[in-house]
């Protein structure tokens, strides 16, 4: 008769409790003294460990025969929290079900060490299809080779996700960030502001370029002079905000285009610290229109990317590579992004 879990505690001496975590492998307290007593009570008592083992890994295998039997698509995120990519995640979750495929989404420290591991596990399972959205250092060193080959040696059909990466060449989504850019420096600009500055994070990250790109196109065209020192660089956190916002006022600079609205925040905080009005003394536009933009004193002025949109379009895409239906060549695919007037930028003109 097999041994049950409470015939080994009372022959421990031990909880039911402790006996499972031991016979389970599960991390714990317990003692390495009590941990050997379990074991030894339940060898004498006929426990068969070696059928465990193998319980255990037919376990294992079945789960990856369930996922090779379905159709289903791996995405690869970072973890971060954050309202675009999660408004992206939506429209892929909600498009994988009318189409009857399902995701098994990875979430990242935003690295790609740990991006590469994900595709592995993702390649292991038998996914039908990748969708990623690249980590903030894949531009870095050889990063974007490795995500190249690891991408190509999986042999499954593949896209990227708002961040393009450099000589990696596939299906690629995301808004038209340099419209964005030059949309929001315009605003200022036919809001009577000539004196315009832009707080960003790491100029190796796509999104970024193509914003300044943007913002300086703005600038060009209304005959207004670009200064590489009104762009502060930093990180894609408030902080920098913060900074950039003191970096710009000493240098007169009170009207920013800010490359998302959590370095918008850092704006906000940097102004009221210093007695200083948003709308009035300090004029901003942010990226990305987080539902807190909404609540700020005054709300802020941003440009809204169309997350869930882009999303159902790369699991569509994904999907059609998948099943044969799109064998043309790879493409590109930019959504307009659109500009939400609020009240953070004071108005000199009714241009």
């Amino acid at each position: 008769m097999k041994p049950t879990v409470r015939n080994i505690a009372e022959r421990a001496n031990v909880s039911i409790a402790s006996v499972s975590l031991v016979l389970n492998n599960k991390p714990s307290r317990i003692t390495e003294a009590t941990r050997q007593k379990i074991i030894e009570a339940a060898k004498e008592l006929g426990y068969n460990f070696e059928e465990k083992k193998k319980n255990e890994e037919l376990s294992i295998e079945n789960v990856c025969n369930n996922f090779e039997k379905k159709s289903i698509i791996g995405v690869i995120r970072p973890r971060y929290y954050n309202e675009f990519l999660d408004a992206c995640q939506k429209g892929i979750d909600e498009y994988c079900q009318i189409y009857g495929y399902r995701t098994v989404t990875c979430t990242v420290n935003d690295t790609t060490e740990q991006t590469l591991d994900r595709i592995r596990f993702l390649t292991d399972i038998k996914v039908s299809g990748l969708i990623v959205v690249p980590s903030m250092d894949m531009n870095i060193e050889d990063n974007n080779e490795k995500l190249g080959w690891a991408l190509k040696n999986s042999g499954i059909p593949f896209l990227l996700l708002d961040q393009a990466v450099d000589r990696v060449y596939c299906d690629f989504i995301t808004a038209d960030n340099k419209s964005g850019g030059y949309m929001a420096t315009e605003y200022l600009i036919h809001s009577g502001h000539d004196k315009i500055g832009m707080i960003v994070g790491a100029r190796e990250v796509y999104t970024c370029r193509k914003r300044i790109e943007g913002y300086k196109e703005a600038l060009a065209f209304h005959n207004i002079s670009i200064k590489e020192e009104y762009i502060f660089y930093g990180q894609y956190k408030r902080q920098t905000g913060y900074e950039g916002m003191k970096y710009l006022n000493s240098l007169g600079v009170h009207a920013v285009f800010a490359y998302d609205d959590e370095i918008a925040l850092g704006v906000y905080q940097y102004a009221q610290e210093q007695g200083l009005t948003i709308g009035e003394d300090i004029s901003i536009v942010g990226f990305n229109d987080l539902y807190v933009t909404t609540v700020l004193s005054p709300p802020l002025t941003t440009i809204e990317q169309p997350g869930e949109l882009m999303g159902k379009k790369a699991c569509e895409t994904i999907i059609n590579r998948i099943t044969g239906k799109d064998k043309n060549p790879i493409r590109n695919t930019y959504f307009a992004p659109a500009l939400i007037e609020r009240k953070s930028v004071k108005i000199y003109n009714n241009e």
